[in-house]
């Protein structure tokens, strides 16, 4: 009788929640979208704190007129920030990773060697893979098409080959290595709010992110060769770029080490976490052995980002 009368309440309790209204459910959402556009468009303040945080708190009186204890809101709210904790731990080892990979000669070594396979015909395709990889290794694309994929623009012009091409080119390898890279915040937030394996969630997303990569890249090589006039070439801008990588950093297809391990562990389906601190940690013993950085520099750049110094704009947008 007694667990009978549990369950009506129970039922009733759910039964009353049910009957929630859309407007009171939507009115958080709708308020702190007004109040971040209001921030953005009228104050020109880019920092949506503050609207978010009144947003929990217009979320909470609701919780409080439908007379539900502060315990069940507080464990609501918590239970939100432990699905999004992963992710962030990842974001910040990212950070370091990103830092001690370009401090190692990683990420320089990638750029000089795709610079170095480029050709007027080959252009478009070696961009997109060129973009690809550098978005892979960095998890980021806008980083990736604001930076060498502005100097790949200028690259391209002075290729003779059209804007609207070479753009295509960047973008398309550029979302594609930030879509499968484990190094992504989109990429790990997902699977963190679906409560899914993040090389899972990448493994997922191949059947289509691959044939649309292919197909892109056939259309560039076609484009290349027989749709594009590529008579006057102008290679400077890709001897200023890879002359500036020489003199700066030691380059050697060795650096590639830390990037190919956390591929390795990504295909042995070893979590992020473990991976992303393997690859940083083979970073930077070769930041130490082969360029010469100190462990108190390693440690500075992990923490505030790597600090370098280059004549060449776009280089030092990049590495900086």
């Amino acid at each position: 009788m007694l667990i009978g009368t549990k369950n009506t309440i129970k039922h009733k309790i759910i039964m009353k929640q049910k009957t929630i209204s859309l407007f009171l459910s939507l009115l958080p959402i709708i308020f702190t979208i007004a109040m971040i556009f209001t921030q953005i468009f009228l104050f020109n303040d880019f920092t949506p704190h503050i609207p978010l945080l009144l947003g929990i708190g217009i979320a909470g009186c609701i919780g409080f007129y439908l007379k539900k204890p502060w315990k069940d809101i507080e464990k609501g709210m918590f239970d939100v920030v432990s699905v999004v904790i992963p992710s962030v731990s990842i974001l910040i080892i990212v950070g370091c990773t990103i830092s001690i990979w370009i401090a190692s000669g990683t990420v320089p070594t990638i750029i000089y060697f795709g610079l170095n396979l480029l050709s007027p015909k080959i252009f478009l395709a070696a961009a997109m893979i060129l973009c690809s990889l550098i978005s892979v290794s960095l998890g980021t694309s806008w980083g990736t098409t604001a930076t060498i994929g502005l100097a790949l623009m200028g690259i391209g012009e002075g290729f003779n080959i059209p804007m609207y091409w070479t753009a295509g080119a960047v973008v398309s390898g550029a979302f594609f290595g930030d879509k499968i890279s484990p190094l992504s915040d989109t990429t790990n937030l997902a699977p963190a709010v679906t409560k899914t394996h993040i090389f899972d969630h990448i493994r997922n997303m191949l059947p289509t992110t691959i044939p649309s990569m292919l197909i892109a890249l056939f259309i560039y090589v076609v484009a290349g060769f027989f749709v594009i006039d590529t008579s006057q070439v102008s290679f400077e801008k890709i001897n200023l770029f890879t002359t500036a990588l020489q003199t700066d950093f030691i380059i050697n297809f060795w650096l590639l080490i830390p990037a190919v391990l956390v591929c390795v562990l990504a295909i042995k389906k070893v979590p992020a976490l473990p991976s992303l601190f393997i690859g940083a940690l083979s970073g930077a013993l070769i930041a130490i052995g082969v360029q010469g950085y100190s462990v108190h520099e390693l440690i500075s750049y992990s923490f505030s980002g790597f600090k370098y110094t280059s004549n060449v704009p776009e280089l030092f947008s990049l590495l900086n």
